[in-house]
């Protein structure tokens, strides 16, 4: 909307900019105005601004964190079988990676490392486009046993590159497949409708509950500290008795130390 106005016309703008974000949807709202202020503040910071008119516009609350449905290995086995195939072996490499629905879209059979074994994320596809990661924003997420089975029980086809394609070869359209596969197999399981992205919850619950610290987390996820915190802090601080084993144990063992030098 603010594409073609000049900086001296935007600061006293704060009253448009309040239209502006009322008529944006609830899920773009608040990260919308938070990159405006961050631009405009940029502004003010080198002096093409004497002030701030995205803050002046008003508070921009941030939204209540998705509520949490992550998947048991029970639910996920039943989606395996009800997917079939072609796509039930996907919710358990999802499920055991962590991939983002856009990474998971992307990837390739060349992006799988035998060796590690490791799945690559190099690139993402949503709306239609193909965005490469750039090498820094690249990761490896460790394939579990159970992923690499699933991996195993991937059809092989010899017209795509793709992991996870689309019946005719190209890129899965999320929003055609949530309807004529996501939602039809949690239907017929007899599971609570929910999003394919609570695969990637599914994860981050089960690396919690194995001892994977947040920091561990936020690496192989692609994601803050503070945003693996907001979402699974209380996850981590449910294992309380595992750090205290841990740290009781390593107590002992350097009390051992000390007492034999």
């Amino acid at each position: 909307m603010f594409g073609d106005w000049k900086l001296i016309e935007l600061e006293g703008a704060s009253a448009d900019i309040a239209r502006w974000r009322a008529a944006m949807p609830d899920g773009s709202r608040y990260r919308l105005t938070l990159a405006m202020r961050q631009a405009l503040g940029a502004a003010v910071r080198w002096h093409y601004l004497t002030r701030n008119p995205a803050v002046e516009a008003g508070r921009n609350p941030e939204p209540r964190s998705e509520e949490l449905l992550p998947f048991s290995r029970e639910e996920i086995d039943a989606l395996d079988a009800e997917l079939g195939p072609v796509y039930g072996p996907l919710v358990v490499i999802v499920a055991e990676t962590g991939l983002r629905t856009n990474e998971w879209t992307a990837a390739e059979r060349r992006d799988i490392d035998r060796t590690g074994p490791a799945i690559v994320v190099q690139r993402r596809h949503a709306d239609g486009v193909l965005t490469p990661y750039p090498k820094t924003a690249r990761r490896r997420l460790p394939l579990t046993a159970r992923a690499v089975a699933a991996l195993d029980r991937i059809p092989p086809r010899l017209d795509t590159l793709l992991l996870f394609p689309a019946p005719a070869g190209g890129y899965i359209d999320l929003d055609n497949w949530r309807l004529r596969a996501w939602y039809p197999a949690l239907d017929a399981a007899g599971l609570f409708r929910r999003g394919p992205y609570q695969l990637r919850h599914t994860f981050a619950t089960e690396a919690l509950a194995a001892g994977i610290s947040i920091f561990e987390l936020a690496r192989v996820m692609g994601a803050s500290v503070k945003t693996i915190d907001r979402h699974y802090g209380h996850l981590a601080r449910d294992s309380e008795e595992s750090i205290r084993v841990r740290l009781d144990a390593r107590g002992g063992h350097s009390g051992d130390e000390m007492a034999t030098t």
